[in-house]
């Protein structure tokens, strides 16, 4: 790979929303995108072309037999809309992950009806929060610990370990509360009581998952991989509110 193919190839991540890589690790995001071309012809062989100067009949040397594979092609087109529209598709992830969790947990809890606003607000949460503020964070951690500085990885784990997982654990159990439908002063007791019960548990059973994140996801897929792992931590988080909620509930029956 020329120099020049991998200052497009940086340029292009640094305007769609992620970190310009080191010209040393270009030719993975290069095979990403032949790769997607492979799977569902998501990019275009002559957009491909212009945005990253390669080949045409490189890109689309491959045979048809892929490209009638449905499933490929819709993951080749959610790599395109990764790549175009990085933030809309990471909140629209987010947001069905987080629907999805809570209604496993609600069904795990053997619930023969669906609380639906519950379900709505984690949808919605995870619609504004879940894949706005991860990209953000990921993207300003990255560009603040450049690729020259030593020890890396263990800067961007400890800045997400110490000052996101706090702010986002906090977000979480206060506006979930109030897309239910609940006060603010519910919302705040349900901080008061939860917060550093499950904090705890985010650094003990997470903090592996958050270090391989940083080690070996590329940026742009450090949200989304993250978001699936949540998936279990929100069904995790869903049963402990929901508990907490019963408790507070049966109180004011008894009153």
């Amino acid at each position: 790979m020329t120099s020049t193919q991998s200052d497009q190839i940086s340029h292009f991540l640094e305007c769609h929303g992620t970190t310009p890589v080191p010209h040393s690790g270009t030719s993975e995001i290069l095979k990403l995108v032949r790769a997607s071309k492979v799977v569902g012809s998501a990019l275009s062989c002559e957009s491909a072309t212009k945005t990253f100067g390669v080949s045409q009949a490189h890109l689309c040397s491959t045979g048809n037999m892929a490209l009638s594979k449905p499933l490929y092609s819709l993951f080749g087109t959610y790599l395109e809309q990764l790549f175009n529209h990085p933030v809309r598709t990471k909140s629209i992830t987010a947001c069905v992950l987080a629907t999805s969790a809570n209604v496993t947990s609600q069904r795990l809890a053997g619930a023969k009806t669906l609380n639906q606003q519950s379900v709505f607000a984690y949808g919605l949460f995870g619609l504004i929060f879940g894949g706005s503020v991860p990209h953000y964070f990921y993207t300003t951690v990255e560009r603040l610990f450049s690729h020259d500085v030593r020890f890396r990885r263990f800067f961007l784990f400890l800045s997400e370990r110490l000052v996101y997982a706090p702010i986002y654990q906090a977000l979480s159990l206060f506006f979930l509360t109030l897309f239910e439908g609940k006060s603010p002063s519910t919302a705040l007791k349900n901080v008061e009581k939860l917060y550093w019960p499950l904090l705890k548990a985010n650094w003990q059973y997470l903090s592996v998952f958050v270090y391989l994140n940083f080690a070996y996801v590329p940026p742009m897929f450090r949200s989304i991989s993250m978001a699936i792992i949540s998936f279990i931590w929100v069904v995790y988080i869903a049963q402990r509110r929901r508990r907490f909620q019963e408790k507070l509930a049966a109180k004011e029956a008894a009153k």
